[in-house]
């Protein structure tokens, strides 16, 4: 039986292999200064590596490899509120999968009370600044469903800020599917309800509600439209299914990640650094909200 959540609770090596296997993301750095109110000592080039690799995890295996291009940099955006947004550049493939994404970090904030700025953590490989962690799940009766992933109890420079590897995480889930451009949400979606979990992906049956952003509806994923000053939220198992679904990808990894250690890499990445980026303006159109 199909059940519906609504998310407010809570292969043997050959000689002609491919290169890299599942998603692989090649960050694009788009060199411009940080607000003054970004805390903490961090540095974006690595966050947005470990954010990509987290992702990676995910998706590290299944149908068919997946290569996509994110362009990133701060950036004034138009909207004060947003803390970043992300802009859809191309798509293809079959099944046509996002392969080109700009994501802008604003340096155009509107701070409100409580929140002093963001957080940029310099050790963003582990999660020593929040104390506490706590995973959210229901049970869908197939099993218990994981629908979020945070910590907080934040110390230091994260007490009262937006964490970026946060919002960096969240942006890239857009420009892996939750994009209002992408031919595979428009074809699943009809801008507000369900979309239906297909077979052959995991939990095949339950509907991952979406609302205008797009975001998840819910209160405890990644990929809700609202950010909380002291907390980091990872990717939860409901995040990555409803990205597997609407990009055609058959075995996301819906397991817990390490608590211990974010990505693989280590230190600020050898990343390519454009002059004359896609996204010059940063002023995307779609993916209304706060971030």
């Amino acid at each position: 039986m199909a059940a519906a959540i609504a998310l407010a609770c809570v292969t043997a090596l050959g000689a002609a292999g491919p290169a890299f296997a599942g998603l692989k993301i090649d960050l694009v750095y788009i060199d411009a200064p940080p607000p003054s109110y970004v805390a903490g000592g961090g540095e974006l080039r690595e966050i947005m590596q470990v954010a990509a690799e987290n992702w990676e995890r995910v998706f590290k295996s299944g149908n068919g490899n997946w290569k996509l291009t994110v362009e990133f940099g701060w950036a004034a955006l138009s909207d004060p509120n947003f803390f970043a947004q992300e802009l859809m550049i191309d798509e293809g493939g079959n099944p046509s999968r996002m392969t080109h994404s700009c994501i802008r970090f604003n340096t155009n904030l509107k701070l409100s009370a409580g929140i002093k700025g963001f957080f940029a953590d310099p050790t963003p490989r582990d999660n020593l600044e929040y104390m506490d962690y706590t995973a959210h799940s229901v049970n869908v009766g197939d099993g218990w469903f994981n629908t979020g992933r945070i910590y907080n109890a934040p110390i230091g420079d994260a007490i009262d800020r937006i964490d970026l590897l946060q919002v960096a995480m969240h942006e890239i889930g857009h420009a892996l599917g939750l994009d209002e451009d992408y031919s595979g949400l428009r074809s699943q979606w009809s801008g507000s309800g369900p979309v239906e979990v297909r077979p052959p992906r995991p939990f095949a049956g339950i509907s991952l509600f979406v609302t205008q952003g797009p975001h998840l509806a819910g209160d405890w994923s990644l990929m809700v439209v609202n950010a909380n000053p002291g907390e980091r939220r990872f990717i939860s198992a409901a995040d990555a299914l409803l990205l597997a679904q609407l990009s055609s990808f058959n075995r996301p990894d819906l397991s817990d990640p390490s608590p211990d250690e974010n990505g693989h890499g280590r230190g600020i990445p050898t990343t390519t650094v454009s002059s004359s980026p896609t996204c010059n303006d940063g002023t995307a159109a779609r993916n209304t909200g706060p971030w």
